[in-house]
C-alpha cells in the first residue's frame, strides 16, 4: 500500500514539474493582447484568471478572454459564453477546464466596451471615447481604475502538453503560402495588390472588416485588371458576424476565377481598426484585413506574379485633383472604341455635384458624357463622396475630357472623411480591348483647332468687354451657344451678334430664352440654331464685376470653360 501511494505522489509531482503555463496581464482599457501556444496532443487545459464588468448607465467596459484555433481561425472557447459568470458587476475569478485537440492556438485577453452584455456575445457597439468619459470622467478616476484593477485582471492557461510559441511565427506560417495577405490593417489605410492566374483557379478568401446594413467602412473588392469589372465585392448581406461588436464582419468564401490578371483592394476608414478598436474587437483581430489562399496545390500552380495588362494604364488620367481646379485633356479617336469611365467627385446636398467630370465632342461642343448625380453611388467616407463607373462608346473623332472642383474637399485637402479610392479623385478613362489602344492618341485642348468654329469668346473673366469680327461668304446655318450670369429676368454676363452691314443685333442672350446651366441658379445656358446671311459680323461678350470664369462667387456652371459665346458651323 505504501508503495502505491509513493508512486501516485511521484506521478503527481512529475506531472506538476512538467506543466507549462502562459499568462497575459497588464491590459489597459481598449487594449488587446495575444499569446500563441501548441498542444502536442489532445488534452484538457486549465484556464484561470480574473475578468470583470464595469457598468455605467447602459454601457459597460468588460475584461474577457477567449481561445482561437490558429489553423481554422475559429473560436474554440470564449469566456462570454459562460453567461452565468457575467451576472455580477466588478471583478470575478474564473477557473475552468477546457478540452483542446492537438494543434496550435491563440489566447486573447482584452478590456473592451460594449452593451447588453448578458444577452449575447455579439453586442451592439458604442463609442469608446464616450464610454471612457462616462466611466472615468477625470484623469484621477482613470488612474484610480488602473491602480486598483489592472494589476488584478489577467488570464493564464496551463497544461503538461502545452508549449508557448511566438505569435508572429504562427501568423507568418499561416500566411506564408497565401496569394496575398494584408493583416493588422490600421486606420486610413489602403492596400492594393495584383495577381495573375494562368488557368481557372479556386481561391479561398478570408476577409475581416467593418460595416453596417447601409454602408461598409473597412472592406475588400477584387476587379479584373483588364476590363475593370468587379469580380468580388464584400457586402453586408453576404457577410457574417466576426464576433465582438455588431459592425465586425467576416467573409469566408471560395471564389472561382478564370485565367487573367486581377487586383485586390482593401481600404479602412478613420476609426475601429487593428490595435485601436472603438468597440468590441473581432474574435480574430490578428487577421483584420484580407488574406487569400489557393484552394489546393493544383490551384497554387496557376498563381504567378502579376502581369499588368496594357489596358490597365488609363488613356486619360485626370486624377488627384486639388481644390478650385479645372483640368482637361484631349483624346483623338480614329475608330469606334468602347471605354470605361471612372469618376469620383463631391455632391452638395441632394441637388447638384460640385466636383465632377464630363466629356465633350471637341468639334460640335456637344456633351457626350457627364457625371450625373442620379447615376452615382457612394464612394465611401463622407456621404458627399460620390462615384460612378460607366461604359461608353466613342466614335471616330476628337474629344475633350474635363474635371472641375470647387474650393473645398478635394485630394489631400479633405474637409470631411475622404473617399475609399481617394487617389482616383477626378476622372480617368480606360480602354477595354487591347486592340483599341492603336486607335487613340492624346492632345492638348489649348492647341486644338476646330474647323467648324466660326468665332468664339470663352473663359471670360470679370469686367470684360470682348469682341471678335468674322465674315461669311455665303448664307450659313450655325449653332450658337452661350453661358453667362442672369437673375430676375436680366442678364449680367451676356453675349450678342451684330450684323456690321445693317447695324442690327441678330442674336443675343436673353434670360427668357435660357436654361439652368448647372451650379448656382444664376448660371444661364443658351443653345440656338439659326441662319446667318452672307456678310460681316461682330460677336461681343460683356461681364460685370463678379462671378465669372475662375472667379465664381457662387457654385460654378457645369461647363465653366464655356463661359462666353461660340458660333459653330452646323
Amino acid at each position: 500500500m505504501k508503495t502505491i501511494w509513493l508512486t501516485a505522489i511521484l506521478m503527481l509531482c512529475t506531472s506538476a514539474a512538467w506543466s507549462q503555463r502562459i499568462e497575459i496581464k497588464d491590459v489597459y482599457p481598449g487594449e488587446i493582447k495575444v499569446k500563441a501556444f501548441e498542444m502536442s496532443q489532445k488534452s484538457t487545459v486549465s484556464v484561470r484568471g480574473v475578468a470583470g464588468v464595469f457598468p455605467r448607465n447602459w454601457k459597460a467596459l468588460a475584461y474577457y478572454t477567449w481561445i482561437l484555433d490558429s489553423e481554422t481561425r475559429e473560436v474554440v472557447w470564449h469566456l462570454l459564453d459562460e453567461r452565468s459568470r457575467m451576472d455580477d458587476d466588478g471583478l470575478f475569478d474564473f477557473d475552468l477546464n477546457v478540452e483542446l485537440d492537438k494543434g496550435t492556438y491563440e489566447l486573447y485577453f482584452t478590456g473592451a466596451n460594449g452593451s447588453n452584455w448578458r444577452n449575447e456575445r455579439n453586442m451592439s457597439a458604442s463609442n469608446f471615447s464616450e464610454l471612457m468619459d462616462n466611466i472615468f470622467s477625470s484623469r484621477r478616476r482613470r488612474d484610480a481604475f488602473r491602480d486598483r484593477y489592472v494589476d488584478d485582471l489577467k488570464v493564464a492557461v496551463e497544461s503538461s502538453v502545452l508549449r508557448e510559441l511566438d505569435i508572429d511565427d504562427v501568423i507568418n506560417a499561416k500566411t506564408k503560402e497565401a496569394v496575398l495577405s494584408f493583416t493588422h490593417a490600421r486606420e486610413d489605410e489602403s492596400f492594393e495588390k495584383g495577381f495573375t492566374l494562368t488557368a481557372e483557379t479556386e481561391l479561398d478568401l478570408y476577409v475581416l472588416g467593418e460595416g453596417e446594413r447601409d454602408e461598409l467602412f473597412d472592406y475588400l473588392w477584387i476587379y479584373d485588371a483588364a476590363s475593370r469589372e468587379r469580380v468580388f465585392e464584400m457586402s453586408y448581406r453576404k457577410s457574417e458576424s466576426a464576433g465582438g461588436a455588431d459592425k465586425n464582419l467576416k467573409v469566408r468564401r471560395r471564389l472561382t476565377l478564370p485565367a487573367g490578371s486581377y487586383i485586390a483592394s482593401y481600404v479602412t476608414d478613420d476609426s475601429h481598426s487593428y490595435n485601436d478598436w472603438n468597440a468590441m474587437p473581432p474574435d480574430d483581430p490578428e487577421f483584420w484585413g484580407v488574406t487569400i489562399w489557393p484552394a489546393s496545390e493544383n490551384d497554387r500552380k496557376n498563381v504567378v506574379e502579376f502581369v499588368k495588362p496594357k489596358v490597365a494604364t488609363p488613356l486619360i488620367d485626370l486624377t488627384k485633383v486639388r481644390d478650385d481646379e479645372l483640368v482637361s485633356e484631349g483624346l483623338h479617336v480614329t475608330g469606334k472604341i468602347e471605354v470605361k469611365v471612372l469618376c469620383l467627385g463631391e455632391a452638395s446636398g441632394n441637388d447638384r455635384l460640385v466636383d465632377y467630370g464630363w466629356i465633350i465632342d471637341a468639334n460640335t461642343r456637344k456633351k457626350v458624357w457627364e457625371m450625373d448625380l442620379w447615376d452615382v453611388e457612394h464612394a465611401g467616407g463622407a456621404s458627399k463622396n460620390k462615384r460612378v463607373e460607366d461604359k461608353i462608346t466613342l466614335n471616330a473623332g476628337d474629344y475633350i475630357v474635363y474635371y472641375a472642383t470647387d474650393d473645398s474637399h478635394a485630394y489631400r485637402d479633405w474637409n470631411d472623411t475622404k473617399p475609399h479610392e481617394d487617389e482616383f479623385w477626378g476622372i480617368s478613362i480606360w480602354a477595354i480591348e487591347e486592340s483599341d489602344l492603336e486607335k487613340v492618341s492624346k492632345f492638348n485642348p489649348r492647341d486644338f483647332k476646330n474647323e467648324n468654329v466660326i468665332a468664339e469668346i470663352t473663359m471670360v473673366g470679370d469686367d470684360e468687354y470682348l469682341k471678335e469680327v468674322f465674315e461669311l461668304d455665303v448664307d450659313t446655318e450655325v449653332i450658337v451657344t452661350g453661358l453667362g450670369e442672369g437673375s430676375s429676368g436680366d442678364m449680367d454676363d451676356f453675349g450678342y451678334i451684330k450684323n456690321m452691314d445693317t447695324g442690327r443685333v441678330v442674336w443675343e442672350m436673353r434670360y427668357r430664352d435660357s436654361e439652368h446651366g448647372g451650379g448656382a441658379r444664376k448660371n444661364r445656358e443658351f443653345r440656338e440654331r439659326l441662319t446667318l446671311k452672307k456678310g460681316k459680323y461682330r460677336i461681343v461678350y460683356e461681364t460685370d464685376g463678379s462671378h465669372s470664369y475662375r472667379k465664381w462667387n457662387a457654385d460654378p456652371p457645369r461647363n465653366p470653360e464655356r463661359w462666353g459665346v461660340s458660333i459653330i458651323r452646323k
